[in-house]
């Protein structure tokens, strides 16, 4: 079992299973949000960058796999990429630790760093982990090997399941803490690389 917890303690879930993914995202997108949470006066919450190079270290599970055990619908706050964004990316305004990358109901994309293994140590992904969508990075040279310029065949066989709803039982839909009510009333980073 492994545990997610932003920095100051006011969210916490846990994880009965090992992530179906794990990998660092460097797209515009992901790394975006990243940067404009983090980058906020009194940031004092767990980084979710992989590397210098920015990308955002992600794990992902089955909504069947994750139980929240704590949150504070007050303590939510969202950010989207531009005011037409359609992903709200939940993160503790407390401590402004990311949460999670993609708060679905069928599964989610946590903030790997803010994990725990079962014992306390910090969480470690088994293997080597891939670093995708290397070509949309901000800074294609700094992106570390191994990288792959989108995302692989591999990783969209266990994707598809998760996106099409056959995999995970639905039960994210329940922790409406993390979903944004109104995605034209969330925060936005602004698109500014087109």
């Amino acid at each position: 079992m492994s545990t997610l917890k932003c920095k100051c303690q006011s969210f916490e879930a846990t994880f009965d299973a090992p992530p179906r993914l794990t990998f660092n995202c460097h797209c515009h997108s992901c790394v975006a949000v990243v940067k404009g949470i983090e980058a906020r006066d009194g940031f004092s919450g767990t980084s979710m960058k992989s590397d210098e190079a920015g990308g955002a270290a992600v794990a992902v599970f089955k909504s069947n796999n994750v139980t929240v055990t704590k949150v504070d619908g007050a303590k939510i706050g969202f950010m989207k990429v531009g005011e037409g964004g359609k992903v709200a990316r939940p993160y503790c305004t407390e401590c402004g630790t990311v949460l999670f990358n993609v708060w679905a109901p069928k599964w989610c994309a946590v903030n790997r760093n803010a994990m725990t293994a079962a014992d306390g140590s910090p969480f470690v992904p088994k293997g080597p982990v891939l670093n995708i969508n290397a070509k949309s990075a901000f800074d294609k040279d700094k992106v570390p090997e191994p990288k792959h310029g989108s995302v692989t065949v591999g990783m969209l066989v266990k994707f598809i399941p998760l996106l099409t709803g056959l995999a995970g039982d639905g039960s994210n839909s329940k922790v409406t803490a993390l979903m944004a009510e109104d995605l034209s009333k969330v925060e936005s980073v602004p698109i500014t690389w087109e």
